[in-house]
């Protein structure tokens, strides 16, 4: 792999005593100096940035960047370490663009909303061992809050971590095997695997060491560090649990081939979806692409340079990958990716296939993810732990580890559900790791409105955030279960802000925080979201609605649909066979 940041063709640089550089050669090492910070090592910058033409940093001219990218031009974001160690020494938490380096790291200043820095780590793939769950338990004990939470991209989340104690987290982390980098900020985020995969009876095929090859490949390239904005890439198995694919920027996801005359052979294969950004509005959409599922870690490093070369760095609203492909549309953004990989010169190829020509996806369990389900391999179960969106103590944390060493193969999976996968458990061993995942006061089962419940961290956690999510869906859970007993989940979204980190936009019922007319907390409802096959964006309802009031709302809404729905109707199908004034004539009804 060549050690600069391939953005342009080469160019060939020849010097004799009566011809200088070109204006052509001048641009590319200018360019390629301000990709590497040399330029701040040269004494006469201004003299340089003159004779070579105005400075870039990615193909943007510096006074146009944005002030992320201005501090991302001046400093690295993998060079920031010795900044941290002094603020840890000096017991000093990161405030302005400092802080927004600092997250590059995975730590976060959320003060005043909560104390000292958010901590979220990188699990690739959502896969973690036994002893590791152990370790976690025993660090949000010494040096985070007490308790951790489990986010919506299969990983973990740590609080009130104080500013003299980042380097104590780091080191414990490195000692269990595990790190934050890369898990915030402008980075490419935590991969998210399909949390069966390897023994879903479903899946086409295990890809969850693939996303563990890319997330080592992004960690150790120095280019793919920085991006323009965050972005997300999943690997779906195509099996019985989603793991919401096509919300990722990046999404690739099994299929099998059927027999073709476009001279294909048939077989498994990965297709490519891109853009998916559901807090903008916008699911990933087939590419027209499938590839080798063993290319996908090169395609996505591909994809990732295309994005670094065409990302927008002079505003933050737009400078996410969706609007690369909006800018230029797909089919010029796969000609780039695939000239990017003709550049690597491994004869990784995209291939042009119509999805005419996959065989239709198995069923997705809705509910798959919670309780007692047979693997793959005969006699063996994995069980689905079901929380209360997402939280864990470290006593828990601890016992659910030691379960997975003792009854299963210390393999434990994280869901994009706020919840995790204790794997291979025999058949004669799962009623007694039942019992001990009970006694930790956790249960297998949960309610139709329990199991599809999220909620991101909101206010109490978060400054961007409008509501208390997590107190507020509590408080709607308990609401609900305690009046209906449905035949099938509805999945309750909670997000604080447009940030939309809990995803609101693919609940059955989406609420997303607001400020009520009388400057008071509160939600506006959106209906009818859904992923997959069921792929829809929720539509508005109603709003703003009171905080105290929302659990009420619920109720009516829920009431409402049971009472007119078709037989045992979905709430899904059921929002999709009326129109939004329909939707509110009858389910807001009193």
């Amino acid at each position: 792999m060549p050690l600069l940041s391939q953005q342009a063709e080469p160019v060939i640089i020849a010097s004799t005593k009566n011809k200088g550089f070109s204006i052509e050669q001048k641009q590319y090492l200018a360019d390629m100096l301000a990709k590497l910070n040399l330029h701040l090592l040269l004494g006469d910058k201004q003299g340089a940035a003159e004779s070579a033409g105005p400075e870039t940093f990615w193909g943007t001219e510096i006074e146009d960047l944005c002030r992320e990218e201005k501090a991302k031009y001046e400093t690295h974001v993998l060079d920031i370490w010795d900044k941290i160690v002094e603020h840890n020494s000096a017991n000093k938490i990161a405030e302005g663009i400092t802080q927004f380096m600092f997250r590059h790291y995975g730590i976060f200043n959320v003060e005043p909303n909560s104390s000292g820095y958010m901590c979220r780590l990188r699990i690739p793939s959502c896969k973690l061992r036994g002893d590791q769950l152990i370790g976690l338990g025993n660090l949000a004990d010494s040096v985070a809050g007490g308790y951790a939470h489990l986010t919506t991209r299969g990983n973990i989340q740590f609080r009130e971590i104080q500013p003299n104690r980042v380097m104590d987290l780091f080191a414990a982390l490195y000692d269990i095997g595990l790190s934050s980098r890369g898990s915030g900020a402008d980075s490419a985020r935590n991969i998210t695997a399909s949390p069966t995969a390897g023994f879903d009876p479903l899946e086409l095929i295990d890809l969850h060491g693939y996303g563990i090859d890319l997330s080592h490949r992004i960690l150790n390239t120095r280019d793919l560090n920085g991006l323009p904005r965050k972005f997300n890439i999943s690997f779906d198995n195509a099996g019985s649990i989603s793991c919401l694919s096509d919300t990722n920027d990046v999404g690739f996801v099994a299929v099998k081939i059927l027999e073709n005359d476009r001279g294909v052979e048939a077989g498994i294969y990965c297709r490519l979806l891109l853009g998916g950004i559901t807090g903008h509005q916008d699911f990933a959409r087939d590419s027209g692409i499938i590839c080798r599922p063993e290319d996908t870690p090169e395609i996505a490093e591909a994809i990732l340079r295309v994005f670094l070369a065409h990302g927008d760095r002079t505003n933050r609203k737009k400078s996410r990958f969706k609007y690369v492909l909006d800018t230029h549309g797909f089919a010029w953004v796969c000609e780039k990716i695939q000239a990017q990989l003709d550049e690597f010169g491994n004869g990784v190829t995209l291939i042009t296939l119509a999805k005419s020509f996959d065989e239709p996806r198995a069923t997705i369990n809705r509910q798959g993810h919670i309780g007692v389900h047979p693997q793959s391999q005969a006699g063996f179960n994995y069980i689905g732990v079901a929380l209360r969106l997402g939280r864990l103590s470290p006593q828990q944390m601890r016992g659910l580890g030691a379960i997975a060493q003792q009854y299963g193969s210390n393999d434990v999976r994280l869901t994009v559900w706020q919840n995790l996968l204790i794997a291979d458990i025999a058949d004669v061993d799962v009623a007694a790791a039942v019992a001990a995942i009970e006694a930790l006061g956790l249960s297998v089962d949960a309610t139709a409105f329990t199991a599809g419940a999220v909620a991101c961290t909101g206010r109490w956690g978060c400054k961007l955030a409008n509501a208390y999510t997590k107190q507020d869906g509590e408080a709607i859970i308990d609401h609900l279960q305690s009046r209906f007993q449905l035949d099938q989940p509805i999945n309750i979204h909670l997000t604080g802000c447009n940030n939309s980190c809990a995803q609101h936009y693919i609940g059955d019922i989406g609420l997303i925080g607001t400020t009520t007319m009388d400057g008071g907390e509160g939600y506006n409802f959106f209906i009818g979201g859904g992923s997959d096959e069921d792929q829809r964006l929720a539509r508005p309802l109603c709003g703003p609605i009171a905080a105290s009031d929302i659990s009420a709302q619920a109720e009516t809404i829920i009431k409402n649909y049971l009472q007119s729905r078709l037989a045992k109707e979905s709430f899904l199908a059921f929002a999709n066979r009326h129109d939004e004034s329909q939707l509110q004539t009858i389910l807001l009804a009193e």
